[in-house]
Parts: structure tokens; C-alpha cells; sequence
């Protein structure tokens, strides 16, 4: 929480961070154990940080970090969305698109850079964690590994980039 705390310029965006951080951790658990993010965690956590991101653009009135955030996440949603309709099981599931609305939300509000570089994270973080795994032989080509503990990782990433690049 430490993180979220430091990367938040103003009080505003602090609590859209711990919004998020409130239901990263339920989702990454669940996700972890049983291959779903349910739409009555990521759905809310979406509303919340968009919600407070929007108070932050009227009490600061700088409505570019809010623009921002909404352009990220819409590309990010239809993309994720489209592979998960297009390829179905063999691709990302629907609830990974749900919750990228929050991740890049919230990253979105620093730039595109802080918001997709999460997501490029997230699919490295388990790329190599797969490979990994089936190295060892622990999983076969075909097993499915939950992606929302690696998107949050990947979140937790980048907020500690951009509260490092807040300090200077």
C-alpha cells in the first residue's frame, strides 16, 4: 500500500489508487485459485476509480490525466475484449477485459506509457513464468495460467515507476 500512497499526487487520486488496491488483492487471490474475476469485484473497482479520478479532474481542473485514462482504457477494453470473443477459451478470458478497465484506468491517468507498459508486464511476468513451469514440467502446453495476478503485479510495477519519477 506503501506504493499506491507515494504515487498519488493528490488526495483524490489516492483514493482511486486504494480503491483499486482493495480489489486487486481479493481479485488476485480469487483469480490464482480458481481462473475467474468475478464482475462483482473488477466491475466496482472500475466505477470507483473513474468515479474519483473524475473528482480529481474537477477539484484540480486538469482534465488531461482523466482524458487520458478513458482513451487508455478503451483501446485496452476492445482489445482484450475482441481476443477474448475472438479466441474464446484458448485466449484471454472476458474477466481479464473487465479488469483491465481498472488497471489501465488508474495508469492512464499518468499517460499511455504508465498504462500499457502494466499490461506489457503483466504478459512477460507470465510468459516467463509459464516457460518456467513447463520447463519443469509442471504444466503442458495447453494449461491455462490466471493472468490477474500478473496485471496487478504489473500495476504494482509501474506505480512504484511513477511515484520514483514523482520524486525527482
Amino acid at each position: 500500500m506503501a506504493v499506491v500512497v507515494l504515487a498519488a499526487p493528490t488526495i483524490p487520486v489516492l483514493l482511486a489508487s486504494l480503491c483499486w488496491a482493495g480489489c486487486a488483492v481479493p481479485l488476485a487471490f480469487i483469480d490464482a485459485q480458481v481462473h475467474r474475476l468475478p464482475d462483482v469485484i473488477t466491475l466496482p473497482a472500475a466505477a470507483g476509480v473513474f468515479a474519483l479520478l473524475a473528482v480529481d479532474a474537477v477539484v484540480t481542473d486538469r482534465w488531461e490525466p482523466l482524458l487520458s485514462s478513458a482513451i487508455c482504457t478503451a483501446v485496452a477494453t476492445a482489445v482484450f475484449a475482441s481476443m477474448g470473443l475472438v479466441l474464446g477459451s484458448r485466449g484471454m478470458g472476458l474477466g481479464d477485459a473487465k479488469m483491465i478497465l481498472s488497471v489501465t484506468a488508474l495508469l492512464g491517468w499518468w499517460g499511455w506509457a504508465a498504462a500499457f507498459g502494466a499490461v506489457f508486464l503483466g504478459f512477460l511476468g507470465a510468459g516467463f513464468v509459464g516457460v518456467v513451469l513447463w520447463a519443469s514440467g509442471r504444466v503442458h502446453r495447453g494449461t491455462h495460467i490466471p493472468m490477474g495476478p500478473f496485471f496487478i503485479a504489473g500495476t504494482l510495477v509501474m506505480l512504484v515507476l511513477v511515484a520514483g519519477t514523482a520524486a525527482k
